[in-house]
């Protein structure tokens, strides 16, 4: 009876843990990050899995994110993750893209090391130092692109692109950091 009592109680922790982990709510790209890579192949992986791709989009309280990160194998793998905190898991062919053959993944940085932090922030404060006004209303979108660069092949160009709504929020202006530093603003 004790040990059928101890496993029953065990099992009722254990998914007691898995239900607080799909509704931990999930504010910004990092903590995204941190639970993409606890998915079960991307742990897998481990060193091996670089990030390749983010697209993320925040609308209020909506947000979501999807990471795709590439192993040196066949395959990439996509993580999407929602602010409720919930994954979905996939993978497709990596395909013929140039970046692949251009640079050695060995290389790169962990993914943890390559998303910026409070990149919405720091977009916020480049409009503002420009004269420009951001809002809180309107969707915000954040995408970051792997590449090579272009005269040098094999070293690596890490691209985050934010977009965020200003003035009457019908508009908005794109803020660009490349390899972890302000670079250019556009319409």
């Amino acid at each position: 009876m004790k040990k059928i009592t101890t496993t029953f109680a065990t099992t009722c922790l254990a998914v007691l843990a898995l239900a607080a982990n799909v509704s931990a709510e999930i504010t910004n790209t990092k903590e995204a990050l941190a639970a993409a890579l606890k998915n079960e192949t991307i742990a897998a992986a481990g060193e091996k899995m670089k990030l390749y791709t983010i697209s993320g989009s925040h609308d209020g309280s909506k947000k979501r994110w999807s990471f795709t990160f590439y192993d040196g194998g066949a395959n990439v793998h996509s993580v999407s993750v929602t602010g409720e905190g919930k994954l979905n898991y996939y993978s497709r062919e990596k395909g013929s893209t140039r970046v692949f053959e251009d640079l050695d993944f060995t290389k790169l940085p962990a993914p943890s090391e390559v998303v910026i932090d409070d990149a919405i922030g720091k977009a916020k404060a480049a409009l503002e130092a420009l004269g420009f006004k951001p809002v809180d209303t309107g969707k915000i979108y954040i995408n970051y692109y792997l590449s090579s660069e272009y005269r040098q092949k094999d070293q690596a160009k890490h691209e985050f692109r934010v977009s965020l709504p200003t003035g009457d929020a019908k508009q908005g202006k794109q803020v660009v950091f490349k390899n972890g530093k302000l670079d250019t603003i556009t319409n």
